[in-house]
């Protein structure tokens, strides 16, 4: 074969394999025809699992020189590379002259200290989701935010590369928006998990759907810290399977809950393009544009809503005057109901804590009243921080279900 560029990589990894005593490699530089479009599709929704079941899986980092550290890589900035880090138990990394990172005789650098911190902090994932990681949809803002620096060749790909994190099959369009790939990702997020997390970013609204970002970008904020709860307290842990919604009529745009009754509450779902999501609502009744910076540009707005205390937002555009007016804008907290057991009512110690939960400062969205019952979410250029007022205030407050568009 010749020693050009691929081939060369391509020899040296095949080097490395019959070193290591194996007589099988799979290189995805060659393996996949991309001019077949069933075999890409098919490639993409497998791909996690061959890293899964991989003996080893060799990452060759060619920006790497022996002396340098790995978390200088190019590799770690790659979207569909996520997954060759997360996917496989055992892995091995070279640097530019195919020698090992380090000189690490290590059999997986997977379990060296040194290694681990390094990968810390050059990804921002915790070891122990890079030692020990499994697909599926659990904390879905973390794993979003994972890939929020990282970048495909294909705009598409960021999405598509996820798949598998997620343990999702969805089908690959190439050609569609970035957005619309993205949109259709967190769409079923929500309608299997009833995550709301996904909902935590900053920028610029998707076409695809308001309550969704544009871009992956958008999630690189990191989460708004839930409260944990105190360990002399009672238990009312975040359930991790909650129960599907087995009904359509489950989600009336009349219905209302009060604090009594939010162990009651259905899942957010997403249905024909529309999230229909229960939220604890803020009427807004004052809005006083204090500022603006045409350069950015952005509009600071003071606010005032039932229920909460004074806050400021700062939008990138302007809100029009009919937006203003009162009535027709909503500051809501998504709601997911975190109490275990099957009660429809709250006991003593469920509901002090869920009290004490409920005055903390939340991650809040700004809701745009439209014809025929529907909202949409109005973009934030930063986080929209509220608070209630006290305790009376989260007593009268109501959850209502809000159908998004």
């Amino acid at each position: 074969m010749s020693a050009r560029e691929g081939f060369e990589k391509l020899q040296s990894f095949c080097v490395v394999a019959c070193e290591r005593g194996f007589l099988w490699a799979w290189s995805d530089t060659c393996c996949i025809d991309k001019d077949s479009s069933a075999e890409l599709q098919e490639a993409i929704g497998s791909m996690f699992a061959w890293y899964r079941r991989s003996s080893i899986t060799v990452v060759y980092l060619s920006d790497v020189p022996d002396t340098d550290s790995l978390g200088n890589s190019e590799w770690f900035r790659r979207g569909w590379t996520l997954q060759e880090l997360l996917a496989p138990r055992t892995v091995l990394f070279y640097t530019q002259s195919w020698s090992l990172y380090k000189n690490l005789t290590s059999s997986n650098h997977k379990t060296d200290i040194a290694v681990l911190e390094e990968l810390e902090r050059a990804t921002g994932i915790e070891s122990r989701f890079l030692t020990h990681f499994s697909p599926g949809m659990d904390d879905a803002r973390s794993r979003l935010q994972w890939a929020s620096s990282r970048r495909t060749t294909r705009p598409e790909d960021i999405a598509y590369s996820l798949f598998g994190i997620f343990n999702l099959h969805l089908p690959v369009l190439y050609g569609e928006l970035a957005e619309k790939a993205l949109g259709r990702l967190l769409a079923e997020i929500i309608s299997q998990s009833g995550d709301i997390s996904v909902l935590d970013w900053i920028g610029d609204a998707s076409q695809f759907h308001s309550c969704f970002p544009a871009q992956i970008t958008s999630f690189q904020m990191l989460p708004l810290l839930r409260p944990q709860p105190n360990a002399e307290e009672p238990s009312a842990a975040i359930s991790q399977s909650p129960s599907p919604i087995s009904s359509e009529d489950s989600y009336s745009p009349g219905d209302v809950y009060d604090f009594h009754s939010l162990t009651r509450v259905p899942l957010a779902r997403f249905l024909n393009r529309r999230l229909i999501l229960p939220c604890i609502a803020h009427c807004v009744t004052v809005v006083h544009l204090k500022g603006s910076d045409r350069s950015a540009p952005s509009y600071t707005y003071s606010i005032q809503a039932f229920g909460l205390r004074p806050l400021e937002i700062t939008l990138p555009n302007k809100l029009e005057v009919e937006t203003r007016s009162r009535g027709t804008l909503q500051l809501v907290r998504p709601w997911h109901s975190k109490l275990p057991g099957s009660s429809a009512e709250l006991d003593a110690a469920t509901g002090e804590q869920l009290l004490s939960t409920l005055e903390r400062p939340f991650n809040a969205l700004l809701l745009s009243q439209l014809p025929h019952n529907e909202h949409e979410r109005i973009a934030s250029s930063t986080r929209i921080t509220a608070q209630p007022i006290d305790r009376a205030s989260i007593l009268k407050s109501k959850i209502r279900i809000f159908n998004i568009v």
